[in-house]
């Protein structure tokens, strides 16, 4: 028997999730390797979602993410309006992966491949919607990205920066990645069915009845076929119209149909339509909310950028950021970064990422560090991803404050050509001669927020390491 010729539809999709996971896999490697590239949680759209509830509730973004994944949120809210889980079958690059192992499944057992029983099927479904509700609760109270540990799409993305690397930050999520490609060998998409948050995301906005497979029964033939044709397993047909929340919109039971007659027939608001038309719409969809995500910003802006647009706060240091960038963008010597942190100039270079210093002989070191670093030299509020890592010192709840508060502080405090600074002196000794507030002379002099004003300055230059020919060549600029 002469193998069944792959329907224009079906090459056109599986070339179109093809194309999203190779451009997402590039992606990945280039975002180790370079700066300014996106994250792999900044891409994907249910970030967006949990961006949506850190914003909501103190106006700041997760650290992660950037604005352009709220659109990404925004757009699969209208998809999934209008042609329910379209986003699943059509954009999902994990799906496109799973597809993947999916065939190779068949390739291996054909017809033999095992089936899951309906009744235990029917139970694992329902598992995605309380494990979304947790992860909404879970994210409010943390402010973060609670499941990243756990997401197999986010280790995924992490695989190119080695094996330890991402055993240490998503040792779950592997052994969840490995699994659900494993179990998608003999259950097709078996994460999207049970786990997928966005799945349960896109099944709930999938229950607005526009968009519905109909049945047409005058014309069907009960053959079956497209029943075996679904990746999804779902029934379809017995059913008048596929009303299952659970259907991804890919089209594999129309274009299998026999029959030639309009047996299966794609309908928009009870009405139906060209099969064209429907892809035609969520192209249309998807391409806008990406280019509209793009605008916004997906990548992260270079922290010279936004230090020159006064914008820039700790929270924009990223593992990309370079040793080098991160003292030129916030005007500290970098050397004093480098002591702060307890890092060492000798083994890392300061063209060095931070996400890469873990490699140099410092395995407990992380990009929050050097944030805890900037903010306590600065005296700016940041309050680390982990608050047992701060030291007591280190004080401050998060705030939208930014470098520029304290620059403009800084620059605001006029000096005279003839004052000379004596280690002798206190801070408050200093603000009373220059007749300002202790606080303008603590950012003149680039010093931590909680410095004792009553101490001499040379009896601390040891503990907060500056020197005081250092300190009067910053009160003088």
């Amino acid at each position: 028997m002469a193998k069944a010729k792959l329907a224009p539809v079906q090459l056109a999709r599986r070339i179109t999730l093809g194309t999203i996971l190779v451009v997402l896999t590039i992606i990945t490697i280039l975002h180790q390797k370079l700066q300014g590239i996106p994250t792999i949680d900044s891409l994907c759209p249910f970030g967006g979602f949990e961006a949506l509830l850190k914003f909501v509730q103190g106006g700041e973004m997760i650290k992660k993410l950037e604005p352009g994944t709220l659109v990404l949120a925004g757009g699969i809210v209208a998809l999934g309006i209008v042609l329910s889980r379209f986003f699943c079958g059509w954009f999902c690059a994990f799906g496109a992966l799973q597809g993947i192992f999916g065939w190779i499944g068949k390739k291996l057992f054909g017809r033999n491949r095992p089936v899951m029983p309906a009744k235990l099927d029917r139970y694992l479904r329902w598992i995605k919607y309380p494990l979304l509700v947790a992860i909404i609760y879970f994210t409010w109270k943390a402010g973060d990205l609670v499941i990243r540990p756990y997401d197999p799409w986010a280790t995924y993305g992490h695989l190119s920066a080695g094996f330890e690397a991402v055993w240490g930050e998503f040792a779950v999520g592997l052994v969840l990645l490995v699994a659900s490609l494993l179990l998608s060998v003999v259950y097709d998409r078996a994460f999207c069915k049970y786990l997928c948050p966005l799945g349960a995301v896109n099944a709930i906005l999938g229950r607005v009845p526009l968009f519905r497979i109909k049945r047409e029964k005058s014309t069907c033939i009960s053959c079956s076929k497209c029943d075996r044709s679904c990746p999804m397993n779902l029934d379809v047909s017995k059913p008048d119209a596929i009303n299952d929340p659970e259907c991804i919109g890919c089209m594999e039971c129309v274009t299998a149909c026999p029959t030639k007659k309009n047996s299966l027939i794609p309908t928009l608001g009870g009405k139906a339509v060209k099969l064209g038309l429907v892809i035609a719409l969520g192209f249309a969809i998807y391409a806008v909310t990406e280019i509209a995500a793009n605008v916004a910003g997906l990548a992260p802006k270079p922290l010279t950028q936004l230090a020159a647009e006064g914008k820039l706060k700790v929270a924009d240091i990223k593992g990309s950021t370079t040793w080098e960038m991160l003292g030129e963008s916030f005007g500290i010597e970098l050397e004093k970064i480098y002591r702060e942190t307890g890092v060492s100039m000798a083994k890392v270079p300061r063209m060095t990422m931070l996400k890469d210093t873990a490699k140099l002989g410092y395995p407990d070191f992380t990009p929050d560090a050097a944030r805890i670093a900037v903010a306590k030299i600065l005296g700016l509020p940041y309050t680390p991803e982990n608050e047992g890592d701060m030291k007591s010192e280190v004080v401050a709840p998060a705030s939208a404050t930014t470098v520029a508060t304290a620059t403009t502080v800084a620059k605001s405090l006029v000096v005279p050509a003839d004052f000379a600074l004596e280690g002798t002196m206190t801070i408050d000794q200093v603000a009373a001669a220059l007749k300002a507030s202790p606080e303008a002379v603590i950012a003149k002099l680039g010093l931590p927020a909680d410095i004792a004003r009553d101490k001499p300055l040379r009896d601390m230059k040891d503990q907060y390491g500056y020197t005081m020919p250092d300190l009067k060549d910053r009160i003088k600029k």
